[in-house]
């Protein structure tokens, strides 16, 4: 009994390890748009001003649309982030710089369906519940959904 639950477990143990590695990983495919397209333009930009990082931006959706302002280092890893929802132009948000900061970090400006607390029933109708409405230079996606992300120039902070 005790060789064929060891034989059992180690076929599944087999089994598991061709099943799962052997197909490489999986393209994300981009949700197709399901209604009229949107472009999404814009900008970022980040200031260093004594210690003070200030990021700011501009873009063509919707007010009403639920954002995330926020500081990135070279590996992509948040340092800080505010959530925000676009109303006019004046997208912008102070960071107070800090001694764990590395020495160049980057400002985004993000606009998707998931990490922004969801979208208003107005900003989905237009955009998609994926965003999959929105296209441009500035749209990338995941398993989720389009996102609209607009990026900063690098800024040293040391």
């Amino acid at each position: 009994m005790k060789k064929k639950l060891i034989l059992l477990l180690a076929v599944t143990m087999v089994a598991a390890f061709i099943f799962s590695g052997c197909n490489g990983a999986q393209e994300i495919k981009r949700p197709e748009p399901d209604g009229t397209t949107t472009e999404a333009t814009g900008s970022c930009q980040a200031v260093l001003n004594g210690d003070t990082l200030t990021v700011s931006g501009e873009t063509n959706l919707m007010d009403g649309t639920n954002g995330i302002i926020s500081v990135l280092n070279a590996n992509g890893i948040t340092l800080e982030q505010q959530k925000i929802t676009k109303n006019g132009d004046n997208l912008t948000w102070d960071f107070k710089v800090v001694d764990e900061w590395p020495e160049v970090v980057y400002g985004f400006i993000t606009f998707d369906t998931q990490k922004a607390d969801g979208q208003p029933d107005e900003v989905k109708k237009a955009y998609g519940n994926k965003f999959q409405n929105l296209t441009g230079k500035h749209t990338i996606w995941d398993q989720k959904g389009v996102i609209a992300v607009f990026q900063s120039e690098e800024v040293k902070v040391k």
